[in-house]
């Protein structure tokens, strides 16, 4: 076998790059060179989506292309080499022949030059997991650390709520835009579509949260969608701790919560038409039964904040 050494730089924070190796996946991320050397051991957890693989699999395309050329080149460089002995010897060999005379003039020789392989540019997220102090750097949002896997949800859920209440605000933006390639109707309906479902976002990423706080200070079993509503959410925080929802929130900001969590409801199960169940338990009067929510950008962004306030005090139990 033989070994061809290749040499790595990192960027100027020395980081390097890295990729999952799930075909599904296939995220970008950088980790620490000194981590990923005296911390990983054995297996790498991908930040997306969690995947683990051994160490020897998280090259990016880049990287094995880049390796792949050195190899090649490599490769090239020794079979000319071995010709040109070959020949040279032959050449040799027919110096005292009378009958046969091999003149070997060999060729354009091919360089092998083997280059440290670089990095991208260094990216603006850096984070260093609360657990085992692994330091790696993303793009957007990553869920596990690299190294320990632990999920870190608080910190994602923060990110989470920060990138819908962005998409909301850019939502006039994004309509202006999209009239010049689709037409008035259809950029209303598709910001109308984005502005619905980042609702059942936002109620989402609040239940994971509040799940997996609520487990950390009860052993208690609970129901999968137990924290979509508010109520029994709020109990069993209660029940646990002694303090409830609104012991964080005032009473106005949790019957606002209330409120739209079940319009969430409705338009996540009744295609947004307001029902006897939607009445009853919201006590909204404003909607008649046969009608259709609307929602606005407005509502939406001061759900958002009123659920970082609850959150607040949730993370310090």
């Amino acid at each position: 076998m033989i070994n061809i050494p290749i040499t790595f730089h990192s960027d100027e924070k020395g980081y390097f790059d890295r990729e999952c190796p799930n075909n599904n996946c296939l995220y970008t991320f950088k980790v620490s060179m000194r981590d990923w050397e005296e911390k990983i051991k054995d297996e790498v957890h991908c930040p997306m989506c969690g995947h683990i693989d051994i160490t020897d699999n998280w090259w990016t395309q880049e990287q094995l292309k880049h390796m792949e050329k050195i190899a090649a080149d490599w490769a090239m460089s020794y079979i000319q080499g071995e010709l040109d002995k070959s020949f040279k010897k032959l050449e040799r060999g027919t110096k005292q022949n009378k009958f046969i005379k091999l003149t070997y003039k060999p060729g354009r020789r091919i360089t092998f030059t083997n280059n440290p392989l670089g990095q991208s540019p260094e990216w603006e997220r850096d984070i260093e997991c609360p657990k085992c102090n692994m330091r790696y750097s993303v793009i957007g949002s990553a869920y596990f650390c690299p190294n320990c896997g632990l999920n870190n949800l608080e910190e994602t859920f923060d990110d989470a709520l920060d990138s819908i209440a962005k998409m909301i605000e850019s939502l006039p933006e994004m309509e202006s835009f999209l009239i010049e390639t689709q037409g008035r109707d259809k950029s209303k309906t598709i910001c109308r579509s984005m502005l619905e479902s980042s609702l059942g976002e936002i109620v989402s990423t609040f239940q994971k949260f509040a799940e997996l706080r609520y487990r950390c200070i009860s052993p208690k079993t609970i129901r999968v969608n137990d924290f979509q509503s508010v109520g029994k959410g709020s109990r069993l925080f209660e029940e646990a701790t002694g303090a409830n929802y609104s012991d964080w929130i005032s009473e106005t900001d949790l019957f606002f919560m209330n409120l739209m969590f079940q319009r969430r409801h409705v338009m996540v199960h009744n295609g947004g038409l307001v029902d006897d169940q939607y009445i009853q338990k919201s006590l909204d009067t404003s909607y008649a039964i046969g009608q259709r929510l609307v929602i606005r950008e407005d509502d939406v962004i001061k759900l958002i904040r009123v659920i970082e306030t609850l959150a607040k005090g949730i993370k310090s139990l």
